[in-house]
């Protein structure tokens, strides 16, 4: 025979000696509210990545999790690991985005988003931003720089425009023993006529090498070639870059690089053959010493 519901409340106090108190009712927070644990949470499938220049396009399907309400774009530069958010893309049906992450090669992951819930992240997505570049270019003119003796490389400079064994000379260089680019008593030449044969729909210049072919005529004291780079036709340099020479013989000292704009942003017009120019400081330590020039070359390192 089933009690009616106050005598079992009755036989309870009796039993506990206390008043009693209301119960919480337990439900699945799924069933009660809809809301759903992280694993849940579906992440969005068949993601993709493409280039076009600089930029980095990714596609995927959505997630059929209806309540997600985007999805956090994430981007390592290492497979499997270290991946950090680098934007969020919303509602969820969005399917495409684009990145710009500059050069190198990159891995990319999504994640589903719900409030403070995020799902596994979505199968890795490949992307390689290319970097061109122009190869190492002559230059076509030359003239003697103020500072030093003023005469620069005074005998057969046009020689350091081709690489063939035939040196432009710079002859008892300077009128200084200071080892300082900056001093006025250094000997300094401009080199320019460059033709990058760069395209016109070039996205980013990525980095400048300058490349020496150089000499002396003894291995006495210190020798230092400095280099500057010009922009618009040699009103204004940049910082100057370094090399120490080895020896007398003839050898290639590189300065700049493919990642390395010297310390500016460049544009099309500024590596014109008329805007772009090189000049060349002789540092030495001994006046009387004779710098030999075989080429001064020039690559451009660029994203389409």
């Amino acid at each position: 025979m089933r009690r009616p519901a106050a005598a079992a409340t009755a036989l309870i106090v009796c039993l506990l000696g206390a008043t009693p108190v209301s119960l919480a009712r337990l439900a699945s927070t799924s069933d009660a509210s809809g809301s759903f644990a992280t694993g849940t949470i579906d992440a969005p499938t068949g993601l993709a990545a493409s280039t076009s220049g600089t930029t980095v396009t990714l596609t995927w399907t959505p997630t059929s999790t209806t309540a997600v309400t985007g999805y956090d774009v994430l981007r390592s530069t290492t497979s499997g690991s270290g991946f950090a958010v680098v934007s969020t893309v919303t509602p969820r049906l969005a399917a495409t985005t684009t990145n710009s992450p500059g050069s190198g090669s990159f891995f990319y992951v999504l994640q589903s988003i719900y409030q403070n819930w995020r799902s596994a992240s979505s199968n890795e997505a490949t992307a390689t931003v290319g970097t061109s570049s122009t190869g190492l270019k002559d230059c076509s003119s030359t003239a003697a720089d103020t500072g030093g003796d003023g005469d620069g490389y005074q005998a057969a400079s046009g020689s350091a425009c081709v690489v063939d064994g035939v040196v432009a000379t710079d002859a008892s260089s300077g009128t200084s023993a200071v080892l300082d680019c900056a001093n006025a008593g250094k000997d300094r030449h401009r080199f320019w006529g460059y033709a990058f044969g760069l395209p016109g729909g070039v996205s980013s210049i990525n980095g400048i090498t300058v490349q020496l072919d150089a000499g002396l005529n003894n291995n006495g004291g210190t020798a230092i070639m400095c280099t500057q780079l010009s922009w618009d036709g040699g009103t204004s340099w940049t910082g100057t870059q370094q090399v120490v020479l080895g020896g007398a013989a003839l050898a290639t000292y590189t300065l700049g690089g493919t990642t390395d704009t010297w310390g500016r942003t460049w544009t099309l017009s500024a590596l014109s053959a008329a805007n772009f120019r090189v000049r060349v400081i002789d540092v030495t330590s001994q006046p009387t010493k004779d710098f030999r020039l075989d080429g001064v070359q020039v690559a451009v390192s660029y994203t389409p």
